[in-house]
């Protein structure tokens, strides 16, 4: 089983070059402290965030005090990923209250399901965010592979503008248990009794915050935060890919 930890770096600047620059500071530190770790092809990302819009008639909530409470949105992530799928995209769908449900389309569907949203839906969905990771960088060192890239954001329609970098984004993975598991279930076979054991998380959480803090090690990340997202322990055992999608998408989600 693989087992994910995500670290966003933000740019309060949004200036793309200081995030490029954050990355080839990052990939130094990679060659430095692992100098056997293997370069792999490039991976790419493409993100959209929809939010649905408030009834017209919705009459706002307030609380104990009397103070009007913010509206709870609904938020649909539209989410491709080549190192999760490459011909697959994800949907999460993101209540306020309650689990979020993850289906797949294929990627060739991707586009004309954001154009229904923005053009035949847009009664009921407002579009947020699109983001983008044109060419990241893979690496496997030790026990981990290690994805990370620039996150580029651009508006769409007339108000477009020039490309800005919300921040540079951090993927470290390491595989809990035995590989032959993986084998099994792809196959659709029951796993064996004496194969079953629980999966240590602790252990794989821990593997990843070494890894990252040896990456960041003795660099300056200036007035930059980092927000860490581990894959949920809960639902990983059996829905192991969307675990990861829904990872990704609380993890690039820009507030606002």
């Amino acid at each position: 089983m693989k087992y994910s930890g995500l670290y966003f770096i933000n740019n309060p600047s949004t200036n793309l070059d200081a995030s490029l620059n954050l990355v080839t500071t990052l990939v130094q530190s990679i060659d430095t402290t692992w100098p056997n770790a293997l370069r792999q092809s490039p991976w790419s990302l493409q993100y959209r965030l929809f939010r649905d819009t408030i009834p017209p008639r919705n009459a706002p909530a307030t609380d104990a005090e009397g103070k009007t409470v913010p509206y709870a949105h609904t938020l649909q992530h539209i989410l491709h990923n080549s190192s999760l799928d490459k011909d697959r995209t994800y949907i999460c769908i993101q209540p306020p209250n309650g689990a979020p449900t993850v289906n797949t389309i294929p990627l060739r569907q991707q586009e004309p399901h954001a154009l229904l949203l923005r053009h035949q839906f847009s009664a009921l969905w407002q579009p947020r965010h699109v983001l983008q990771l044109p060419q990241g960088v893979f690496y496997k060192a030790g026990l981990c592979d290690i994805l990370l890239g620039e996150l580029r954001s651009s508006r769409e329609g007339p108000q477009s503008a020039g490309v800005q970098s919300p921040g540079v984004l951090v993927c470290i993975t390491t595989t809990i248990g035995a590989d032959d598991l993986e084998d099994w279930q792809k196959k659709g076979k029951s796993v064996p009794e004496e194969e079953e054991e629980e999966p240590d998380f602790d252990w794989a959480q821990a593997v990843i915050r070494d890894c990252w803090n040896k990456i960041k090690s003795g660099q300056n990340l200036g007035k930059s935060e980092v927000k860490e997202v581990m894959m949920d322990t809960n639902t990983v055992n059996k829905h192991e890919n969307e675990t990861a999608a829904r990872m990704w998408c609380e993890a690039i989600r820009l507030r606002g």
